[in-house]
C-alpha cells in the first residue's frame, strides 16, 4: 500500500505532476454497476430506507461526476505544452465522496465503526490508483522557449485570422478578380510571416509594423465595401487596388532587408512569391 502511494506521488512518474497522461478511457460510469448491490441494503421496505437510497444515489452521481470533470480536466491539462493547474481538485473531490458513500453503505450492514472505515480509506486508494491525483503544479511557466513559441502562433494565428476577416469582408462586394487579387496579396504577406522562425523574438518585433498594415489593408477594405451607392466605379476599383499592392509591396521590401523570407522553407516561399507576384501582373 505505502508503495503504491510513493509510486502515486513519484514525481518522475506521477500524472498529478504532467509526467504522464492520465488513462482515458476508464469507465466511471461503470462504477455505479458496484454499488448497486450495496444499494439495495437500504431498500428494506420503508419510507426511510427508499429516501436514504435516493440520497446516497444522488451523492453517488456528483462523486462520479467530480470524477470525471477532473479526469477531462487532466488530459486537457496533459494535451498542452503550458497549462496552470486546475483550481478545483475535481478529481480528489469525487474519490473522497465515493469513500464516503462506500463507507455509509458499510455502515447499515457492519456494526463495528472501524470496518467501515478501513472500507472508505481503501475505497479512496483504489480511486487515486484509478484515476490518479489532480494536477498540483503549472507546467511549461518555466520555459522560456516553450512560452516563447507559443506565444508566437497565437500572434501568427491572430495575424491570418484578421487577414480571412478582410477577404470575406471584401467577398460581399462578390468581385472574384478584385478578391482574388486581394487574396494573393494577403498571401505574400502571411507567407513572409510563415518562415520565421517561432522560437525567436522576430515576429514580436515586427509585430507593431505587421498589426499596422493589416490596420491600412482593413480600412481600405471597409472603405471600398461601404461606397456610397453600393456600387464600386473603376477608379476606386483601381485605386484600392493600387493601395494594397504598394502596402505589400512595401512590406515584402522591408521585411527581406531585416532578413525576413530566408528562414525555413524558404523554396517554396520564394516559389510561392514568385507565383503570387505573376498572378498580380498578369491580373494587372
Amino acid at each position: 500500500m505505502r508503495r503504491l502511494l510513493t509510486n502515486l506521488l513519484d514525481s518522475r512518474r506521477s500524472a498529478a505532476l504532467g509526467k504522464a497522461a492520465p488513462v482515458e478511457d476508464v469507465p466511471v460510469g461503470f462504477m455505479v454497476l458496484a454499488t448497486c448491490p450495496l444499494i439495495l441494503w437500504l431498500l428494506d421496505g420503508t419510507v426511510a430506507g427508499f429516501a436514504s437510497a435516493i440520497l446516497i444515489i444522488a451523492l453517488f452521481g456528483v462523486g462520479l461526476l467530480c470524477l470525471s470533470i477532473g479526469q477531462k480536466a487532466h488530459i486537457a491539462y496533459d494535451a498542452q505544452e503550458i497549462a496552470a493547474r486546475p483550481k478545483i481538485p475535481f478529481k480528489m473531490i469525487g474519490s473522497t465522496i465515493v469513500a464516503l458513500v462506500v463507507g455509509l453503505l458499510a455502515t447499515t450492514k457492519i456494526a463495528a465503526p472501524a470496518v467501515p472505515v478501513v472500507i472508505a480509506m481503501s475505497t479512496f486508494i483504489l480511486c487515486l490508483i484509478s484515476f490518479g491525483l489532480d494536477p498540483m503544479r503549472d507546467k511549461g511557466m518555466d520555459n522560456p522557449v516553450t512560452k516563447l513559441r507559443i506565444l508566437n502562433t497565437h500572434l501568427y494565428q491572430d495575424f491570418d485570422d484578421r487577414c480571412e476577416e478582410m477577404l470575406l469582408t471584401l467577398a460581399r462586394l462578390q468581385d472574384d478578380d478584385l478578391y482574388e487579387r486581394t487574396r494573393v496579396t494577403v498571401n505574400t504577406v502571411m507567407g513572409l510571416l510563415s518562415t520565421i522562425d517561432v522560437t525567436t523574438s522576430t515576429l514580436q518585433r515586427i509585430a507593431p509594423s505587421v498589426t499596422k498594415l493589416i490596420n491600412k489593408m482593413q480600412a481600405e477594405v471597409t472603405a471600398l465595401v461601404e461606397a456610397p451607392r453600393g456600387s464600386v466605379t473603376p477608379f476606386q476599383r483601381r485605386k484600392f487596388l493600387i493601395k494594397i499592392q504598394t502596402l505589400v509591396d512595401t512590406f515584402e521590401s522591408r521585411a527581406r532587408k531585416s532578413g525576413i523570407g530566408k528562414g525555413r522553407d524558404n523554396f517554396e516561399l520564394q516559389t510561392d512569391l514568385l507565383f503570387n507576384r505573376m498572378q498580380r501582373y498578369h491580373a494587372a
